[in-house]
């Protein structure tokens, strides 16, 4: 196996992990979504000891989110599997062209036709036009990734979300007021919003899924996925 592979195979493997992991916080946001802004949820146990209790669910919901995709999106450290990792793999300009090539190769594509036979011609001149749509594919999606995650990192929603975690993970989760005594944090105590979530796993969809196609040569239908998160939360809520 050449080295260009074995690289191309690691980030495949890194984005498998990644979109593991971003299903799980889209399913989490999705059952967050429930408990925030005008929430029927939150009106029926208003001034009742379980407002605290749902206070401390939709609190952990919504830090397990921002955790986990600032982890999937935004950890530097090397050896965690991460869509900044993975751009920088992309910013190897050789390493890049070697993929180019690898995602476009179209030496292994089978051709038939309806009537039994096909010339030497004909096999060269499709496999040349597939691989010119191969290409145009690969620039897109190439485009579509790096563009998206440099506007998300330097968005105050990337800046909020990279720097989330650490505020979040150095306080305990109760607090005690003097008035007001013990009560669970909120984001606001943070400088944070519960929009946050659903904003930062919106915004990284279509980056994850344009580099996993990139690496795979595959399509993943994760539309279906999304739904069936919400169709789940839903039902949940519906109990």
């Amino acid at each position: 196996m050449s080295v260009i592979i074995k690289r191309i195979d690691k980030n495949a493997m890194m984005l498998s992990s990644i979109v593991n992991t971003y299903f799980l916080a889209d399913q989490n946001q999705k059952l967050l979504s429930h408990l925030i802004g005008d929430s029927e949820h939150l009106k029926r146990w208003d001034g009742s000891y379980a407002a605290s209790g749902v206070n401390t669910l939709r609190f952990s919901l919504y830090m397990h989110v921002l955790s986990e995709m600032r982890a999937i999106m935004l950890d530097t450290q090397p050896k965690v599997a991460s869509v900044h990792n993975v751009m920088k793999a992309l910013e190897d300009t050789n390493f890049k062209s070697q993929l180019k090539k690898w995602f476009s190769d179209t030496k292994d594509l089978n051709i038939i036709s309806l009537n039994g036979s096909v010339s030497d011609e004909s096999v060269d001149y499709l496999r040349v036009e597939e691989a010119s749509r191969k290409i145009i594919a690969f620039d897109n999606l190439a485009e579509v990734a790096i563009e998206k995650y440099h506007t998300l990192v330097t968005s105050e929603l990337g800046i909020r979300v990279n720097n989330a975690r650490n505020k979040m993970i150095s306080h305990k989760q109760f607090q005690s007021t003097e008035f007001a005594g013990r009560r669970v944090f909120e984001a606001t105590d943070f400088g944070l919003v519960y929009s946050d979530a659903a904003d930062i796993v919106e915004q990284s969809h279509d980056i994850i899924f344009s580099l996993y196609s990139l690496f795979t040569k595959a399509h993943f239908d994760s539309q279906s996925s999304l739904k069936h998160h919400e169709f789940v939360a839903n039902e949940f809520w519906s109990k």
